[in-house]
Parts: structure tokens; sequence; C-alpha cells
């Protein structure tokens, strides 16, 4: 697979902190950034924290809190990253709730003709350049290649394939014309205006896709990092991840 140069994860600070408020720390997968800093303004208002997110693929953020990295909470775009940390006792028990879901699209530059497109259609010759965030470390990337191989295309496709860093590097790929077309979340190619969607998978064609959300183990922050998870359940904070393009998985299932 050919690789784009990869960039470091941002640590991005959703508003200033005000006196006497407490300061959360939120590891978040980069797909979920538009949603989270929107909801911070709540989260500040309603619960008296200030949001301090990392927003980068899951894989990066599990290895950086596997490491020592201090957080609140972990917001993973997957189960699989969380159950990694889990078995290595960085996550509090009983805090872990199976939040969201989302769905796979794939992708053109606004630019490119029209046309009508099945999966099988990504084996055209002319789509040389496929992006999608790097399988072997992002969730995207690998529910993007489990679903391309329950259509046989995978093997097909795989010299093509440009792994990014994570999904918003995917789509800033296609969005910048470097690739021909990418696979990213249905949430992030929402409102993007220099790519058009050309196919969206359906829910019962494509792979489960589940986003747990967990407070750190040993926070001293602990209560603060419970209330948070707690709000994030609530049927406002759903309502609001909703109009990003999100959808509920399992109504908060707790694991």
């Amino acid at each position: 697979m050919k690789r784009l140069p990869l960039l470091p994860a941002l640590l991005i600070v959703a508003c200033a902190p005000a006196p006497g408020r407490d300061e959360l720390v939120v590891f978040a997968a980069a797909s979920l950034r538009n949603a989270l800093e929107d909801l911070s303004h709540s989260a500040a208002r309603e619960l008296g924290v200030t949001l301090v997110f990392n927003f980068a693929g899951s894989g990066e953020l599990a290895r950086q809190l596997r490491a020592g990295a201090k957080a609140d909470v972990f917001f993973s775009a997957d189960e699989e990253w969380m159950d990694r940390l889990s078995g290595a006792g960085r996550i509090d028990p009983g805090s872990r709730v199976s939040l969201l879901s989302n769905r796979l699209t794939v992708v053109v530059p606004a630019d490119a003709p029209a046309r009508d497109f099945r999966a099988e259609d990504l084996a055209d010759p002319a789509l040389a350049r496929i992006a999608l965030a790097d399988p072997e470390s992002v969730p995207a990337g690998r529910y993007a290649r489990e679903w391309l191989r329950s259509r046989g295309l995978w093997q097909a496709l795989a010299g093509r394939i440009v792994p990014t860093l994570d999904v918003r590097a995917a789509l800033a790929a296609v969005e910048a014309g470097a690739v021909d077309a990418g696979i990213v979340y249905r949430t992030d190619a929402r409102g993007a205006s220099r790519v058009r969607v050309v196919l969206e998978v359906p829910e019962q064609e494509g792979p489960r896709i589940s986003y747990p959300v967990a407070v750190i183990a040993g926070t001293p922050r602990r209560a603060q990092a419970k209330r948070l998870v707690a709000w994030l359940v609530r049927a406002e904070a759903q309502g609001r991840f909703e109009g990003f393009g999100f959808a509920a998985a399992g109504r908060g299932e707790r694991r």
C-alpha cells in the first residue's frame, strides 16, 4: 500500500479554562472532532468542566495511553482498541459504554464526473489511488478493509490503497485531489463541500461500527469523568451526535 505522509496527533483545547472549573482531558477518535467540539460548550455550561481534546486515530491514542499518557476519558471508534486498553488495566471497571455507530461512504472529488456507482466500480482502473485510514491501526480503515473483503474487492484494490494517519486525513486527500476516491465515515463526508458521496454502504452490508467511551483508570478526576460519560449517554447529547450523522449504538449499552 502507498503511504501519504503521517502527521502528528493534534491537541485541541475546546475552550479556555474558567476560574474554579475542572479540566478534563479526552482522547477521542478523529471522526468525533466536530461533534465533540460542538458539545464541549454545553458540557462547560452544564457540568462546569472544560474539555481538552486529543484527536487522532484510535490506535495511536490507545498506544499513547498504554505508554502512560495522562487523560481522563477515552472515546474510541471501535471496541478492539478499548478491549486492548481494558486488558492492560487502563480502563476504569464498569465505566465503559458503547455509545455510537456510523456508516461508511465512498467519496470522490466534487469536480469528478457524475456517474452511477456500485461497490464494484471501485475496481475501475480510472480510480488509481484510493485513500482510507491505515487499516493496521485505525478503525475506519479496518472497517473499510472488512467491507471490501466482504465484496471480494480487497485483493484487487490493495495495490491502489493510500493509507492515511486517520479518517480525516483520508477525507483531506480526496478534497485536495491527491487521490481519486476515498472511503470515510458518513459523518466526515457530511458538510464537506469539496467531495461528493457516490455510495453510502447499506447498514446490512457494512461492518458493525461501534464507538465506546470509558473513564481512564487511576484518573484523579474520576468522579467528574464519570459524570461526563453519563452526560454523553443522555438523550440531549445523543440528539446532538445524531445531528452530525452518528446513530445510537445499543442504546448506550454498558460493558
